[in-house]
């Protein structure tokens, strides 16, 4: 059964809401106090252990957002990763400790309790309403992100909002729309590293693996790869590979945690067709004369095991 002191819309409780009263906010403070059925996000925001226990870190890290919204003096503008995280924008990071939002370059607001402030300016076509919440537009959060962020996690998130088969439609928008808003930017400070990050995305990387891998690939000194190459299956229709090098006849294949689990990729096939299915894939490809290089996660993550894989499978290092 529901908690009925939880708001069904938030996930949470708030002392001095609407609907709090003295002897619930001391019960919330004694269940979290003690670790037993209450979780304290910020002070006076309260949730249950079994609401929190339900949620992805991507849930938990927007209760996070939503209980600092409830609790700011005024509407803050949530920005950089805490606005990604709304958009339902990738990083190639762990979601943050904190929560991001955007202040005037004037303002006096300073970084602390769980809250890290940026100070620049932003126009008012740059701010938006999502759920009662105000929140960087996703051109102005990409490009903050590209100021301000890793490469890597850069890429990630813009080779997102390129990519019409993975953004959602008030995500999606094309380079010359993100090269068009960085000319609206007042600040010269992180603009090389904004137009390295976007110069480098491509509307085509399927996911943040592929993402990453092509970064690794890239900053280790391989050629680059064609992204998506299409070739027929003998049996009708198309394959398109992830990575492709035609002067070395090497296609490379990122295989992420999910391809054999999860329901969008499976496509109704049960683990085990799937790979049997991809076996004959692979067999095809490999009929045409390629070489196929695989890799995961973990050699993206360790690049001298990629760097190896690569190597082994007779790509050469340009530089």
């Amino acid at each position: 059964m529901a908690d009925q002191r939880i708001d069904k819309h938030t996930g949470f409780y708030l002392s001095g809401g609407a609907a709090a009263t003295e002897s619930t906010d001391r019960q919330f403070r004694r269940e979290s106090q003690f670790g037993r059925s209450a979780v304290r996000l910020r002070r006076g925001v309260f949730t249950t252990t079994e609401h929190w226990g339900l949620l992805t870190p991507r849930q938990r890290y927007l209760a996070e957002i939503r209980a600092v919204v409830a609790t700011r003096l005024g509407d803050p503008l949530i920005s950089h990763q805490s606005a990604a995280a709304l958009w339902g924008i990738p990083l190639d990071e762990a979601w943050p400790s904190t929560v991001h939002v955007l202040a005037p370059p004037q303002s006096r607001a300073r970084s602390k309790n769980g809250v890290t402030v940026h100070r620049s300016h932003v126009l008012d076509a740059d701010v938006v309403d999502v759920d009662g919440m105000l929140v960087t537009s996703p051109a102005r959060t990409l490009l903050d992100l590209a100021r301000t962020t890793s490469f890597a996690t850069a890429v990630v998130a813009i080779d997102h909002a390129l990519n019409p088969r993975s953004a959602s439609p008030e995500v999606f928008l094309t380079e010359a729309v993100l090269r068009e808003k960085l000319l609206e930017s007042r600040s010269p400070r992180g603009l090389v590293r904004a137009e390295r990050a976007i110069g480098f995305a491509r509307p085509d990387a399927d996911n943040p693996g592929e993402s990453l891998s092509r970064v690794a690939i890239f900053e280790l000194g391989f050629p680059e790869p064609l992204l998506q190459t299409c070739h027929p299956n003998p049996r009708g229709g198309f394959y398109f590979t992830d990575f492709e090098w035609p002067a070395y006849r090497l296609i490379g294949e990122f295989d992420g945690q999910g391809k054999y689990l999860k329901d969008e990729y499976l496509r109704g096939l049960t683990p085990g067709e799937a790979v049997a299915r991809e076996k004959v894939r692979e067999e095809d490809l490999r009929s045409e004369g390629n070489g196929m290089a695989r890799w995961g996660p973990a050699d993206v993550r360790d690049r001298r095991s990629l760097l190896r894989i690569l190597t082994t499978a007779g790509l050469p290092l340009r530089r």
